[in-house]
């Protein structure tokens, strides 16, 4: 019994170390401010911008479903030149651009916290819209800047230009359908 006790004794100090590594305070001592840039891309191409509506972003915590900060993605599509022309190096910043739009949250955390990021987008096309997540830890103090967390979107965005949706027609008629798509 003397052993469990001192093994128990032992774990929580153990505990308390991790948590004083992680936090750089003790284990409920302060909140620390965290950055987190969130971007959505889409699936090969570039970053989804204000143009198009930009993309919800929403991250919880996963043990409480707490949501810790939701907005939209401002800004333009990114650097063509990196983004669709350059050969990717691994390590490479790509999305890391003044132009590129993205989500930029202060986070309050205590301790290292998973989390769930998601996108939704993009918003100026409520019928091409598509989901993306990401799970993860954060770790209070350890900002995630630069390229961000990258959310990939899939899809198009198909808008109808012809017909008008009032336009009726009779069997055996032939109808002319033009669209605009793009890569969401």
């Amino acid at each position: 019994m003397l052993v469990c006790r001192w093994y128990l004794a032992g774990l929580t100090v153990c505990m308390m170390l991790l948590a004083l590594v992680f936090t750089g305070s003790p284990a409920g001592a302060s909140r620390i401010a965290t950055k987190v840039m969130v971007r959505a891309v889409s699936k090969d191409a570039k970053v989804i911008g204000s143009k198009v509506g930009g993309a919800r972003i929403t991250i919880r915590e996963v043990a409480t479903g707490t949501v810790l900060a939701e907005g939209v993605t401002e800004g333009g599509t990114g650097s063509t030149e990196r983004i669709m022309v350059r050969p990717r190096e691994r390590g490479a910043e790509v999305f890391d651009d003044p132009d590129a739009a993205g989500f930029l949250a202060t986070l309050l955390l205590e301790k290292p916290t998973v989390v769930e990021v998601t996108a939704v987008g993009p918003l100026g096309a409520p019928l091409s819209t598509q989901r993306s997540s990401k799970t993860l830890l954060l770790v209070p103090g350890q900002h995630v800047l630069g390229e961000g967390i990258i959310l990939e979107i899939h899809g198009f965005t198909v808008e109808l230009l012809m017909p008008p949706a009032e336009a009726r027609l009779g069997a055996g008629q032939t109808l002319e359908v033009r669209a605009a798509v793009t890569m969401t």
